[in-house]
Parts: C-alpha cells; structure tokens; sequence
C-alpha cells in the first residue's frame, strides 16, 4: 500500500542518513566542542558569585549561590550546546552541495521533500542525544564547582527541567539548521549565519529590547529550560522576561515547523544543478 511504501522508503532514507554520518567524526567533534564550551562557562559563573573571584559579588549581586533560580541559570549553560545543533544540522544539508552528493541523494529518491524529512528526523534526534551529554557534564561541573562553597542544594528536579528543555530545544535547533541549510545551500554562508545569529544579533536584542527576545529562539530555548534570571547591560543578574515552558517549547515547534515547511518547498521546486 502508500503508507507501506512510504515507511519502506523513509526507512531506507533514514538508514542511508545514518550511513552518511558514521562515515564522518562531525557529531562527535561538534558534541565534544559543545561540552567543552558549556562547561568552561560554568566555572566563572560560580566562582564570580562565590566571591573568589574579586569584584563577582558587586557584579552578579550578593548570595546568588543561595538562589536557586541562579543555580539553573548557571546548569543552562548547557544551551551552549544548542548553536552546534543548529551547525549540525546546517552540515546535514550543505554537505549535500558542497560534496555534489545532492544530485544522486534526489536521483536515488525522487520525492525530494521525503529526503528533507529523513533528514530532519535523523538529525532531531542527533540534537536530542547532544543534549543529553551536554546537559550531564554540565550538572557534573556544576555539581564539581559548587562543591566548595555554602550553595542552595543541587535537586534532580532543577537539572530535570533543563534537561527536557534542552533535549527538546536542542532537538528543534537541529531541525532548524537543516531548513537553513536547504534555503541558503552554501556551508559556509550558512554556518556565518546562524553563528552571527545566535552569537551576536540574538545577544544585542537580548541586552536591548528583552520583551522581544524572549520571543526568539535563543529566548524560548531559555525558557524552556526554566531559566528565570538574565544578565543586564552592567552585567548583573536581573528577574528575566521569559515565556511559561509550555509555550517556549511550542514557539520553538512553531519555528522548526515553518521553516522545515518553507525548506521543503524550496528544495521541490529549486534546481539543483
């Protein structure tokens, strides 16, 4: 039947996605970066608010190791990891054009939209895995760090909530960079883009204009992972704008869902050569 080829197919797309990425070391440089990166973060942070670090305490406020609220801030700096799903994902799709595999990957499957899907799909959950190392080696940092200093308990419940915020989001950011790959085609444009993005441009709205972050994706990546506290433009840690989870997750789906559509119907109807 349809649905019968259908599943036959989108599993044979999946298989030879998984065969492309065990050819390669990329998911584990970019996994391997995003752990280093996070957790390098994690030691200032807690080090300024213990007052070892001198001058930490005039800048970050007074007894943030006693707020739980700061706690969670500092474990979701496992959000770092989010920017190399998004780069993984933007890979994904370039690489197609950068090697010229695209035109035999749309020979061997003619229904260009199921390889995009596949792609989404197998990358989805290369994001999600990312984030379930990131987030671990982040709680063991943190967990590490604190452990000389008076500091407010550590509870599953807190490195709970930013796991699931951060495997969700992480897994949506994937599906992201793989739409983004599809529209820009070029790796390196494309890479400029989301770095500059996530990097910069998110950065500056987020210190200006915080009502409007909190409806972007690095802002509902935030949220989601139950973030409640924000550096302002002196660097001290201030209550932040941030939506409910339910609806940060939902304003990332919204966002993986347009694009993946917009991504889909460009590749169907672009020329490839």
């Amino acid at each position: 039947s349809w649905d019968e080829d259908l599943v036959t197919r989108l599993g044979a797309l999946l298989a030879a996605e998984w065969r492309k990425v065990t050819t390669t070391k990329m998911v584990w440089v970019l996994t391997l970066v995003a752990v280093a990166l996070s957790t390098v973060n994690v030691v200032p942070t807690v080090l300024l608010a213990s007052g070892t670090i001198s001058g930490g305490v005039e800048t970050l406020g007074e007894g943030q190791l006693q707020n739980p609220a700061f706690i969670t801030t500092v474990l979701s700096q496992a959000g770092t990891g989010a920017l190399f799903a998004l780069i993984l994902g933007v890979i994904a799709m370039t690489g197609e054009y950068r090697h010229m595999t695209i035109t035999s990957t749309f020979l061997a499957e003619p229904r260009r939209g199921r390889v995009v899907t596949a792609k989404m799909v197998l990358y989805a959950g290369l994001g999600a895995a990312m984030a379930v190392v990131v987030v671990l080696a982040v709680a063991v940092a943190t967990y590490a760090t604190l452990l000389p200093f008076d500091h407010t308990p550590l509870t599953a419940a807190m490195v709970g909530r930013v796991f699931v915020g951060a495997v969700i989001g992480m897994a949506l950011y994937a599906i992201l960079g793989v739409s983004i790959g599809a529209l820009i085609r070029s790796q390196v444009a494309a890479i400029i883009a989301v770095v500059v993005w996530v990097l910069l441009l998110e950065a500056i709205v987020s210190a200006l204009l915080p009502a409007v972050a909190k409806w972007l994706p690095g802002g509902a990546l935030s949220a989601a992972m139950d973030v409640g506290m924000r550096a302002d433009m002196t660097g001290s840690f201030t209550t932040a704008d941030v939506l409910p989870g339910w609806a940060a997750i939902g304003l990332l789906l919204v966002y993986a869902v347009v694009f993946a559509a917009i991504a889909s119907r460009t590749t169907i109807r672009r020329d490839i050569t």
